[in-house]
């Protein structure tokens, strides 16, 4: 009996969390159909390059203290999760599909600093974008970090702790610092 009441109040919790994280960036956030956003959630909109815009599409999830920063477009697709303590970086653009997992620590970032001249300190030099692109159904393991333009197919699966520098193909496996492909999924050893 009491167990059930912990689980009602938890869920009635849960709703009017939700409901405030909406009702607070209401100009930035939008959802389409219901989602799930769990606690501490960060929102920072870099507005010295524009205007941050989130669309959660149905179902999606966004678990604890999560970090969703920069100037541009960020869309999650359906039945797609990112996990704790995770940050995307978005100045131009960061696309996920549909019923993509996302671990823990994963870093997805659209930008780097400029760092070309000696002669300015590399904070002043700017930034440069390329949007990320994420697939449907790809599952990106605890730790690892996609770095800007990066485009990953359908169905890949990135290895834990690893770095995307590179397009991944539809259903590819990959791992390492820089990523490489190590197997495709599908394919059975002999």
């Amino acid at each position: 009996m009491i167990e059930r009441i912990f689980q009602v109040a938890g869920a009635i919790l849960s709703r009017i969390r939700a409901y405030l994280f909406f009702l607070v960036h209401k100009s930035i956030v939008t959802k389409e159909g219901k989602v799930i956003i769990g606690k501490r959630i960060t929102i920072k909109n870099f507005p010295e390059y524009g205007k941050l815009r989130i669309v959660l599409k149905e179902n999606s999830k966004i678990k604890d203290d999560v970090i969703i920063q920069g100037s541009g477009d960020f869309i999650l697709g359906k039945r797609s999760f990112i996990g704790q303590f995770s940050v995307i970086g978005a100045n131009e653009k960061v696309i996920i599909g549909d019923d993509v997992m996302i671990a823990t620590n994963v870093s997805i970032r659209d930008t780097d600093h400029t760092f070309a001249s000696t002669d300015i300190p590399m904070n002043k030099q700017g930034i440069t974008t390329a949007p990320v692109i994420i697939g449907n159904d790809v599952w990106i393991a605890h730790g690892a970090v996609i770095t800007k333009g990066v485009i990953i197919g359908n169905g890949a699966i990135i290895a834990g702790g690893s770095v995307v520098t590179k397009n991944v193909p539809d259903y590819a496996i990959v791992g390492g610092i820089p990523a490489k492909i190590l197997n495709y999924r599908g394919i059975k050893e002999k």
